[in-house]
């Protein structure tokens, strides 16, 4: 993540928190195509309101977020510590049932992609599942706020994925919407399943 974009957060976290009331609609199919009470990774938890849905469906969740303010609302919020870490920080080996990644993944640098992808892959169990979305375009860039965005084609994603490990199977879904920003959108998800 840029400096300025771990910037905007970081001072801007108070309002970003506001900015989403109610958990995204994706994650719960997401969660049934995982263990049910299983172990979920959260890469990007914001202010904990996905995060919140995930513990209220009986999983066990290790919630990250790169910004600690963003990291000490959550951990208020869900009463339990949202761990700071930067994706390169993955470490983890044959932990997770799921790794969820909402609109967090599209700020990595595009050249660091393939490696956060070989690591949410070595962090999955056998039969586990990733859910991460995107903002598609065909180069990176910033947007109004100065929060860098990798912009990334379907086509780019899918090869990335692909060269990440031997997943059983590769889904995308794509729809119009928005951010903080406002601004229509275009969006890109994908569900690999370990």
């Amino acid at each position: 993540m840029s400096n300025n974009t771990l910037k905007f957060y970081q001072e801007n976290a108070s309002t970003y928190a506001t900015h989403k009331s109610r958990p995204n609609s994706l994650l719960f199919p997401f969660l049934k195509r995982c263990k049910a009470g299983g172990r979920i990774l959260e890469l990007g938890t914001g202010a904990g309101v996905d995060a919140q849905a995930i513990l209220e469906a009986g999983f066990k969740l290790d919630a990250t977020d790169g910004s600690s303010e963003l990291a000490a609302l959550a951990t208020h919020r869900l009463g339990q510590e949202v761990k700071v870490m930067m994706f390169d920080e993955l470490a983890a080996t044959d932990t997770y049932d799921g790794v969820y990644a909402c609109a967090s993944l599209t700020h990595a640098s595009k050249e660091d992609l393939p490696t956060i992808f070989k690591k949410i892959y070595r962090a999955l169990v056998s039969g586990g599942s990733v859910w991460a979305s995107f903002k598609v375009g065909s180069h990176d860039g910033t947007d109004s706020f100065g929060r860098y965005y990798n912009y990334i084609s379907k086509e780019e994603l899918d090869a990335f994925w692909k060269q990440a490990g031997l997943w059983s199977s590769i889904t995308y879904e794509s729809w119009e919407g928005s951010g903080f920003d406002e601004i229509p959108t275009s969006w890109v998800a994908i569900t690999a399943s370990k």
